[in-house]
């Protein structure tokens, strides 16, 4: 199902736009100026989710008032990169490092973090770290989601969560590792030595703002940015043939080459006016959904940009995706 929201979208200036969506280089957080929203402090900070060789991967915890039962694992969007300065802007922290620097407003429409609403409705909220470019690809990012997740799984009961009830949701860079996590196929090991590992991977719903599903497409739409996939591949496509092995690695990277009728549902947004990952990327994930029979629904917002998706849609695009995931959760958990 598609369906439209005319609005006006103040369009930022592209600069700031592309700084904010594709890079972490930004300077430390302490020094950006007084935020100009309200946010909620996270109840647990730098949770250990999984180590890499020594190196810890963080998560934040964000415990609601009163819990309904479901857990959100967030995804922030950054394009797949990072610096790798020491002063990097955790990722899990960029959402709001973003709008106290005033280079982007409170995403989609929310009035603080972009999970807001869903923490407001009763989500337990777990924001991630994960690897990133170019020192890390793209199958090492989705495999750290799916760890985040299988952690989720294993503490359910510490937070008081039902551990059939995930769902995901995730921006730009984010919503392309929220796509996978509901696509891929469940790396659960029951063998594992590791009772983490032993968890399924799989979310049971997922919310994609402004996200990229077709690599090889994505090349063609927005050419100047086509070093962001080799970084995002390890791979760079030059002046190979079409039947060169690298196409495949591309198709490999590309969330729709993954897509079964067994995957969770989906709520996809994305901006008709957005200059970085063009519509016609969630189009193509949209018509990759409607093949397989998932369920799902693409919303698309005239004149919206890649991170103003804002009112006056009503409800916003935030709030109607926290109401769409209780909806689904809830078919999960009662079976």
């Amino acid at each position: 199902m598609i369906r439209t929201f005319i609005f006006r979208a103040r369009l930022g200036a592209f600069a700031l736009i592309v700084h904010a969506a594709f890079t972490l280089a930004v300077s430390d957080a302490a020094a950006a100026p007084a935020a100009k929203y309200t946010f909620v402090a996270p109840s647990e900070r730098n949770v250990v989710y999984g180590m890499d060789h020594g190196a810890a991967l963080l998560l934040d915890v964000y415990r609601p008032a009163a819990s309904n039962g479901y857990a959100l694992i967030f995804i922030m969007g950054t394009g797949f990169t990072a610096s790798g300065e020491y002063n990097d802007v955790p990722l899990k922290e960029l959402n709001r490092y973003l709008v106290d620097a005033g280079i982007f407003p409170p995403l989609f429409g929310g009035k603080s973090h972009a999970f807001s609403p869903a923490l407001e409705a009763g989500f337990t909220v777990f924001t991630i770290n994960h690897r990133l470019a170019p020192a890390h690809t793209w199958k090492t990012m989705v495999r750290d989601c799916q760890r985040a997740v299988q952690w989720i799984r294993a503490h359910a009961q510490d937070y008081r969560i039902n551990p059939a009830a995930i769902g995901g949701l995730g921006h730009s860079s984010g919503a392309t590792l929220t796509t996978f996590l509901a696509v891929s196929d469940d790396v659960a090991d029951p063998q594992a030595a590791d009772p983490v590992n032993r968890q399924s991977s799989r979310i049971q719903a997922a919310v994609a703002f402004s996200g990229l599903h077709d690599l090889l497409a994505y090349r063609e739409e927005r050419p100047a940015l086509a070093g962001m996939l080799s970084t995002l591949t390890g791979r760079t496509i030059m002046f190979e043939t079409p039947d060169h092995p690298i196409f495949a690695t591309y198709r490999e990277a590309s969330t729709i080459s993954h897509v079964t009728k067994d995957d969770a549902p989906m709520l996809v947004f994305h901006g008709d006016a957005d200059v970085l990952v063009d519509v016609r990327q969630a189009q193509a994930l949209d018509r990759a959904l409607t093949r397989a029979g998932v369920p799902h629904e693409l919303i698309i917002l005239p004149g919206a940009d890649h991170g103003q998706l804002k009112q006056p849609m009503q409800p916003t695009p935030v709030d109607h995706a926290a109401t769409w995931l209780i909806e689904q959760l809830k078919k999960t958990s009662s079976r």
